[in-house]
């Protein structure tokens, strides 16, 4: 969800398949009707980025991406062309399976079974690449019968049925194209049906130019004084700006793709590319961009956690917004900062304590050392007197004694010292690396705004008004691909 959102699902390697396949001979596309299923088309993203996370949703997740190669573009618009143009894409583009019947489709055509079943999905197939391949015209009952290919031309009841079935749910013929059919009268005796649409915005206007071609009487209902909903274009003087629905989010399975083909749209990709600057001007440092960008994939993922794996989605019996779970986790990381203080002073004083007590120590050991050394010179003394007998024996076996005692009480001294040099350089070291006195400087939190700002402007409301739960429930419906927009051009 932010400003270099990541695609749910990376078209090249699915739209290389797709080119692959498309190349075979049709004796090797009708053997799919016996032979096992391919793997479907409408896979998801290999991980959860996205939080995203993503929806990501995770939203969840994102990554910067390298300054684009529009050699690179251009390769990526040649295979999704190509893409539509295969029995596969077009399923695919349609939101069905390929490779057998939607839930939809399983229940208006519950009386195919077996062989039936596999040619409706290849019929099916088949009349999506027809329409794919020339959306600006109507795609007629007759054409489909037409153009279908042997096999699946020997029976053109199950035919019209199926385009029937794809025209009746807005698979086909949609948008806007040439009718090459006038639109169907009632019944004799019959009025059209009446239908009140209320809104003018993009759908209301797409449902209703659809059930006028299906023959009803439509009113659409706006109350404001244009149409258009949140698209909406600003001019003034030789200015032009988009201010809603500027950005189409991909064109795999999305109908904008058709759309664009019908109006001869010029769309381009939006470079992920996309600095950040302060209110004095200057750039936001590219390491504290990424540094934020990272925290906040982590707030959303924390969030996700809290929902889908502690199930913390009500509190006082009230759902739990998306803004206050993420205040929440916030608080709870300023309180993991002042923990992280208190940990590190703890460690310091107990790194000290030590040390002064190893100091007292050493204090001792030094005074014990004099001691034992003021005895073994009175003991030397004595020595030289020339003692003999028993007096000499006990003399020597003193001497050894204290030397024995002065070496154990040295050894003790210099690991003393080895201790005390290690704690100094772990004092050195935690004196030097401090912990964060906050968890988000003024500049960061403001650099983490601009994120939430972005994700309220990318779900049209603020984030206290998003569900927790429910807030990215549609992140695997996204449409696929990159991010593109449209290009004014004015006179």
């Amino acid at each position: 969800m932010s400003r270099r959102k990541r695609a749910k699902v990376e078209n090249r390697e699915l739209d290389e398949k797709l080119k692959q396949e498309d190349s075979e001979s049709d004796q090797s596309e009708r053997s799919k009707v016996t032979s096992p299923s391919p793997t479907s088309v409408a896979g998801r993203r290999g991980s959860s980025s996205s939080r995203t996370a993503d929806n990501s949703k995770e939203p969840k997740k994102e990554e910067k991406a390298s300054p684009e190669d529009p050699k690179s573009d251009d390769v990526e618009e040649i295979n999704y062309k190509e893409m539509l143009n295969s029995l596969e894409g077009a399923a695919f583009q349609s939101r069905l399976p390929f490779d057998k019947m939607s839930s939809l489709e399983a229940e208006c055509f519950s009386d195919l079974q077996g062989p039936s079943n596999c040619a409706f999905i290849q019929i099916r197939n088949r009349i999506l690449k027809m329409w794919f391949a020339d959306p600006k015209k109507q795609l007629t009952q007759e054409q489909a019968v037409k153009k279908m290919e042997p096999p699946y031309n020997g029976d053109p009841a199950l035919i019209m049925r199926t385009h029937a079935f794809l025209e009746r749910h807005g698979f086909i013929n949609y948008g806007i194209y040439e009718r090459v059919t006038p639109i169907p009268s009632p019944p004799k005796g019959k009025q059209r049906p009446k239908i009140i649409i209320i809104g003018a915005g993009v759908s209301g206007l797409a449902a209703a130019r659809q059930l006028q071609s299906f023959g009803c009487e439509v009113v659409v209902l706006e109350g404001r004084d244009r149409v258009g909903g949140r698209i909406v274009t600003y001019r003034k003087g030789p200015y032009v700006a988009d201010l809603g629905a500027m950005v189409v989010t991909g064109l795999g399975g999305n109908p904008v793709t058709t759309l664009s083909v019908q109006m001869n749209m010029e769309l381009h990709k939006i470079k992920q590319k996309c600095p950040l600057y302060e209110a004095n001007g200057n750039q936001v440092p590219k390491h504290k961009d990424e540094m934020v960008e990272r925290e906040f994939n982590r707030l959303l993922d924390a969030t996700s956690y809290l929902s889908h794996q502690v199930d913390f989605n009500y509190y006082n019996d009230t759902p739990v917004s998306l803004g206050q779970a993420l205040e929440w986790v916030i608080k709870l990381q300023q309180k993991n900062v002042k923990h992280k203080q208190i940990q590190h002073l703890k460690a310091l004083t107990t790194l000290q304590e030590k040390m002064k007590s190893n100091i007292n120590k050493m204090t001792d050991l030094q005074d014990l050392l004099k001691s034992l050394k003021s005895e073994k010179e009175a003991l030397l003394a004595e020595k030289a007197t020339g003692n003999t007998g028993d007096a000499n024996i006990q003399q020597e076996f003193n001497l050894r004694r204290l030397n024995r005692e002065m070496k154990h009480l040295c050894n003790e001294y210099e690991n003393l010292v080895t201790q005390n040099s290690t704690i100094e350089e772990k004092l050195t070291h935690l004196e030097a690396n401090p912990p964060s006195s906050v968890y988000l400087s003024v500049r960061d939190r403001q650099i983490l705004d601009w994120h939430f700002a972005n994700l309220e402007f990318a779900n049209a409301t603020p984030l206290g008004n998003l569900s927790l739960k429910h807030w990215d429930q549609d992140d695997d419906f996204e449409f696929t691909g990159n991010h593109l927009t449209g290009v004014n051009r004015y006179e």
